[in-house]
């Protein structure tokens, strides 16, 4: 009884990753002219969300040894929305936003739900974008701010750590997108500086005010004004009279306004980077 059990529970089991291996697929563009693209990645799928994640390294910078800790944090952002991690040394685009852009819509499709992080070696730059309503959590400064505190361990500084690097960024994603907050010292710093210039800004212009010489008011002249009037034998005499006539004018005038209205668009994406 108790193995009969035992089979019926794992046989009702849901599995949430189409495999628990994972499977080397390969992934063609549909226009290599247009991606410049064709790699071999890692990629699954979770069955309850039906979102999916890939893994193209592509530039080899991921040791095999630790490529399945990076798939665990990927398998964790397809609770949410697609997600790639992609390496390159070399594309045609003339810049990463566009290479990176370019890549998730090809994978996933245009405006899909989904983030995509790039190493970029040919133009060495960082990528974070963010399309669909993915966008709405993974905004531009989200992306600015995620890539900036991890940018560093794609430098010579942390040896090039592409992994670290890789590892940090997805968790701060999913940090975000589980309604989390991630650290944000650049963007305090910058608003900190942008107070301190309106601070200065407002007391300089103050100082200026109180400055001024004060201005006597017209109703302030006359009464400090001494005036003296003397009217002596005053007369008055008729000179002429004049007649003008003013026919009353009619009708009347109307203005009205007019109404102007825009669309609104949908689409695009989010997105921030950093130089390595």
């Amino acid at each position: 009884m108790f193995l009969l059990v035992t089979v019926l529970v794992l046989s009702s089991s849901s599995n949430v990753y189409a495999t628990d291996d994972y499977d080397y697929d390969t992934y063609s563009d549909t226009d290599s002219s247009d991606s410049g693209i064709t790699n071999t990645a890692l990629t699954g799928t979770n069955n309850s969300t039906g979102y999916e994640y890939i893994l193209d390294d592509s530039a080899d910078f991921i040791d095999d040894a630790v490529e399945d800790n990076l798939i665990s944090k990927l398998k964790d952002t397809t609770k949410y929305c697609n997600v790639a991690v992609v390496t390159t040394t070399s594309h045609p685009y003339a810049s990463t936003e566009t290479f990176a852009v370019k890549t998730f819509e090809n994978y996933f499709g245009n405006g899909s739900n989904g983030v995509i992080f790039v190493i970029d070696r040919d133009l060495n730059e960082i990528y974070l974008a963010s399309e669909g309503s993915t966008q709405r959590t993974i905004s531009n400064s989200k992306c600015d701010s995620i890539c900036d505190n991890t940018y560093i361990y794609a430098t010579s500084s942390h040896d090039y750590d592409y992994y670290t690097c890789c590892m940090e960024t997805i968790d701060q994603v999913n940090t975000v997108l589980s309604g989390g907050r991630i650290s944000q010292p650049l963007r305090y710093i910058s608003s900190i500086f942008i107070a301190l210039a309106v601070g200065i800004i407002f007391c300089f212009m103050y100082a200026i005010a109180l400055s001024r010489g004060h201005k006597a008011k017209n109703r302030e002249l006359m009464n400090a004004a001494f005036t003296k009037v003397d009217v002596h034998n005053a007369r008055t005499r008729f000179v002429n009279q004049t007649r003008v006539y003013s026919p009353q004018s009619s009708g009347s005038s109307h203005s009205g306004g007019g109404h102007s209205g825009g669309g609104h668009s949908s689409g695009g994406h989010s997105g921030g980077g950093h130089h390595i």
